[in-house]
């Protein structure tokens, strides 16, 4: 009866195929879902890669409910800095690849120095995405706010922006920063102090990273 049951059951999986019936769709806000969403962009005309990834920009209710403090509050710069960041990214697809796309998890070594630092702004284990075309990165986070694919586009920048102009040197040590090793666990701590502005605390820091640092490839 068992044997009878898987028969019956690979015969209908037979028929569909046999029929063209497409597979099953990924659950929306999955990894797999922004696969195949990023599938529609990789190769598409410029004009198509503009407006699409125009569209990735966090709109302000999702930017306060998922966002942590400090970077909360720099969401008005995001907004203002997202069309000037967005370029290289419309480039970036340009390629028709292979996409694939995982959660973003803090300590992935095959995470983007950016990457490894944005997983400090939003909240531990929260289901951020990461992609990648033909297995080299699309240098930027993903989050799906319910409708739509969305992207911390330009975001990294700013708060490396923060530490530089509080101090050049120690900025750059940031930049260092990623998803592994010391210095990005100092990293965290340094754009935490950067963001609030809390310039004692970020002196402090910035003295750790340097020695923390030193070893990081550039």
């Amino acid at each position: 009866m068992r044997r009878a049951g898987w028969f019956g059951l690979a015969l209908a999986i037979a028929v569909a195929s046999a029929c063209g019936r497409a597979p099953p769709l990924p659950e929306p806000g999955s990894p797999e879902d922004l696969a195949v969403y990023l599938r529609t962009v990789a190769g598409a005309n410029e004009a198509t890669r503009q407006r699409e990834v125009a569209m990735w920009l966090v709109d302000e209710a999702t930017w306060r409910r998922v966002i942590v403090e400090p970077y909360r509050e720099l969401y008005a710069d995001y907004v203002r800095g997202f069309d000037a960041a967005a370029p290289p990214l419309v480039a970036r697809l340009a390629p028709l690849g292979d996409v694939t796309a995982r959660r973003h998890f803090a300590g992935d070594p095959r995470l983007t120095r950016a990457q490894g630092r944005l997983r400090w702004t939003v909240p531990p284990l929260y289901p951020s995405a990461v992609a990648e075309l033909d297995g080299a990165p699309i240098d930027t986070v993903f989050l799906w706010d319910g409708t739509h694919w969305r992207a911390l586009v330009g975001l990294d920048e700013l708060v490396l922006a923060r530490a530089r102009a509080l101090d050049p040197a120690c900025g750059a040590r940031l930049a260092l920063a990623g998803p592994l090793g010391r210095c990005s666990e100092v990293g965290a701590a340094i754009a935490d102090a950067a963001v609030r502005g809390d310039r004692a605390r970020f002196g402090h820091l910035c003295g750790l990273a340097a020695t923390l640092c030193a070893n990081a490839s550039p």
